[in-house]
């Protein structure tokens, strides 16, 4: 359990929140993560807790980190990948390369 926003919420629950977003089944998860479908669906069933190496695969489903997923909402933003090929590019413009960027998006 983990507190987020100050609710005590559980990681299924969170892993619930997530799908819900998604819009995603239990067999998409599955799917994507590489979890079998009967691991999660018993995880659910039985309200275990995923050990951390199915949560990391969960997370990586998600295209999240860890520490996104237990995060509080709006502390970290998930980046795409080409949101973080850009601002790695960012990151080797001199000032006035990134100036006239700036310029050039507004």
């Amino acid at each position: 359990m983990y507190n987020r926003g100050g609710v005590d919420l559980n990681t299924l629950e969170r892993i619930k929140g997530l799908l819900s977003d998604r819009n995603w089944s239990v067999y998409k998860l599955s799917k994507v993560s590489g979890i079998p479908q009967s691991t999660l669906s018993n995880m659910f069933n039985r309200n275990n807790d995923p050990s951390i190496s199915t949560l990391e695969d969960i997370c990586r489903a998600f295209g999240i980190t860890l520490s996104q997923f237990f995060a509080d909402e709006g502390e970290l933003v998930a980046l795409n990948k080409e949101q973080t090929e850009m601002l790695d590019k960012w990151s080797t413009l001199t000032s006035e390369q990134k100036t006239a960027l700036l310029k050039l998006l507004k």
